[in-house]
């Protein structure tokens, strides 16, 4: 990742410039987020040559006008580029702010499926019915449809 002092003007062109690698089409605004009250929005190229992909993971629930795609889905080929604007003026983005945005999406969409009612809960038992075991030994709670579903190893 690199830090780049973007014109206020003929974004697109300059970006262009800058980079070292692109896709087949023209770079455009492919996803944007609403962090913090303020847009972050990817640049990049949707299309283009095996061997050229970006290998970058995007967060997920970024917004698009043209892909249906969720954003951590979507393969890109070439640089892409992270843009942040507040009350629709560009501002700076540092690595640090893209790191902390990143972070926090992939926070809160770790956090999706614990309501999911496929989780299980760790069971409930009375002192008297917990069993000694040995450290290496992990015990499976009832109820779980197979042995991967359930983990409760003590770490």
């Amino acid at each position: 990742m690199d830090e780049l002092n973007i014109p206020k003007n003929n974004v697109i062109n300059h970006l262009t410039k800058a980079s070292n690698s692109q896709g087949n089409n023209e770079l455009t605004s492919i996803y944007r987020w609403y962090f913090e009250g303020q847009l972050i929005t990817c640049f990049g190229w949707y299309d283009g040559d095996k061997g050229f992909e970006n290998l970058h993971d995007l967060p997920y629930g970024g917004e698009s006008s043209f892909l249906e795609e969720d954003s951590s889905e979507k393969i890109f080929y070439g640089d892409i580029f992270i843009l942040k604007y507040k009350n629709g003026i560009s501002v700076d983005i540092t690595i640090s702010d893209y790191s902390v945005f990143y972070s926090d999406r992939f926070d809160n969409f770790s956090d999706y499926g614990s309501d999911n009612e496929d989780v299980c809960d760790p069971p409930e038992l009375q002192e008297s019915e917990v069993l000694p075991y040995e450290e290496d030994e992990i015990l499976i709670a009832e109820g779980c449809i197979n042995d991967l579903e359930c983990d409760y190893y003590e770490y």
